[in-house]
């Protein structure tokens, strides 16, 4: 069974979905939706920041959720509704690990001996990673931003940051790291912005097993 971890970078050019949905596990993190680019199936799981999972856990009404992430954050209104129809579903697991699984990604990390600092909690997304990794799954990564200035795009609006409490421009190398040392596959993350489908090689090492994939999908080139 293949998993694969969505991030939720903007793409102008490029549709997601069909690559998503070809998979048998379907894992997306805070308020990414099925038909936002990243496959049109419900998650199999749904990784939740400790706020957000604040809300779901008290069962908080819509207008609360608007009154915080609307008008606070930026979030569309009517994104928020559908997240708040989602959240309603039995069929999605929605979870939220401790620390995000921070310290279970340096143990992972200690483990395999790579060397990589993590003086910030990881988001979310990270921590769903290192949940996979923990259970001897090597999930495929797609849509975690690579690059500096991509890193903070996201695939819908709403006002976002580096912020205090994480880094992400730090967790970029370790997502490199963990391709490199086999236990991810993040040759997805690597896919260019255009209507062809290019991978770039400057910023990992493409998977042979993952071209295959692009390849199959979407009868791309290698």
């Amino acid at each position: 069974m293949n998993f694969i971890i969505c991030g939720s970078r903007r793409y102008e050019n490029r549709n997601l979905d069909k690559l998503v949905d070809s998979f048998d596990m379907i894992v997306r993190h805070n308020m990414l939706l099925p038909d936002n680019n990243y496959g049109k199936r419900n998650s199999d799981v749904q990784v939740l920041n400790c706020h957000i999972f604040h809300y779901y856990r008290e069962n908080s009404p819509l207008h609360e959720w608007i009154s915080v992430y609307a008008s606070e954050f930026g979030i569309p209104e009517d994104h928020m509704g559908r997240f708040y129809e989602y959240l309603q579903l039995e069929t999605v697991i929605f979870k939220s690990p401790h620390d995000n699984n921070t310290g279970l990604m340096g143990s992972i990390l200690k483990e395999h001996g790579i060397e990589h600092a993590i003086n910030k909690q990881l988001r979310c997304g990270i921590g769903a990673i290192a949940a996979c990794i923990h259970e001897g799954i090597k999930p495929f990564l797609v849509g975690f931003g690579l690059q500096k200035d991509l890193v903070l795009s996201k695939q819908y609006a709403g006002k976002d940051g580096l912020g205090g409490h994480h880094d992400a421009h730090s967790e970029i190398d370790l997502i490199k790291k963990l391709h490199k040392a086999d236990l991810v596959d993040a040759t997805f993350c690597a896919i260019e912005d255009t209507q062809d489908i290019k991978v770039d090689s400057s910023l990992l090492v493409p998977t042979t097993v993952s071209l295959d994939i692009l390849k199959e999908v979407y009868n791309a080139k290698k």
